[in-house]
């Protein structure tokens, strides 16, 4: 895979991915302290390096990349963040689109001092991912996308009338539906509750959004390196979706994980973390 990044005549600035030394940072100490962005989105900042931007799925939070971040964190600034609507950001009014998402992130980045990052995003996040890779390309240096969603092999249109009935017990059969069959009964309780947490208005407008998206169509203006992940045995989106993705990028490569269904962060964390990490140390 290929890429350039063009400096400034007489000056070497950063990577993409390193910090701007020139913009202001914030002065607050990092680690495993909660941070609320100027535009109200909470986040987590940790270690240091080439900034590695984390965005979580539907009805899911920051805290689904727990192990990316204690893996990555000791090479990368690893910045995970709650979407408006979801986790601690839930309280923001929406609207909830994959624009505002990728105008939110823009900012954030911009508000670190990171000129780009590499961004590192599951399911539905990987369409806030793209819109930030063709709205604000100069912010996204790097892509890796996993489990890409499309509308046309999901019942995306047929959620609603469900979550309407049942919303807890909905949450639960996602949330075990999106894991590897030997992910244990506390695990799934626990992405429960991220599920379920998530205020159900928020929910429906996000599934809205699903049903009427389709990547290939963004494929052809995502012109960043973008390394496109998914889970062998993931019974939510085909392969397929992944390949044909893959292959529409103008410069993207596929990773198939073995034995990992749709949440492959969780299913096969080590297994994502080598990738992530040598896809984000890559020369442009």
């Amino acid at each position: 895979m290929t890429g350039t990044h063009t400096r400034g005549p007489g000056t070497p600035g950063p990577r993409p991915g390193e910090p701007d030394a020139a913009a202001p940072r914030d002065s607050r100490p990092y680690g495993l302290t909660v941070l609320t962005s100027r535009r109200g989105l909470r986040y987590q900042s940790r270690g240091e390096g080439p900034v590695l931007l984390l965005v979580h799925g539907w009805c899911l939070d920051r805290r689904m990349w727990m192990y990316q971040e204690a893996a990555l964190a000791a090479s990368f600034t690893v910045v995970s963040v709650d979407l408006a609507g979801f986790g601690g950001s839930a309280g923001l009014l929406g609207p909830y689109s994959a624009a505002r998402h990728a105008a939110d992130l823009a900012d954030l980045l911009t508000e670190l001092g990171a000129r780009s990052a590499t961004v590192v995003a599951f399911a539905y996040g990987a369409t806030v991912a793209m819109e930030l890779a063709t709205a604000f390309p100069e912010r996204a240096g790097r892509l890796v996308l996993i489990g890409v969603p499309s509308a046309a092999t999901a019942p995306y249109e047929k959620m609603p009338r469900a979550m309407l009935r049942d919303w807890p017990d909905f949450a639960a059969r996602s949330a075990r539906a999106i894991c590897a069959d030997g992910v244990s009964d506390a695990t799934v309780d626990w992405l429960t509750r991220m599920f379920a947490g998530t205020p159900l208005p928020v929910a429906l407008e996000a599934v809205g959004q699903l049903a009427r998206w389709e990547p290939l169509p963004m494929a052809a203006a995502v012109t960043v390196p973008t390394l496109v992940v998914h889970g062998a045995n993931d019974r939510v989106v085909p392969l397929g979706v992944a390949a044909g993705l893959a292959e529409a990028l103008p410069d993207a490569a596929l990773a198939t994980v073995a034995e990992s269904a749709h949440l492959v962060p969780v299913d096969a964390s080590e297994q994502l973390n080598r990738l992530v990490d040598g896809f984000a140390r890559e020369t442009p």
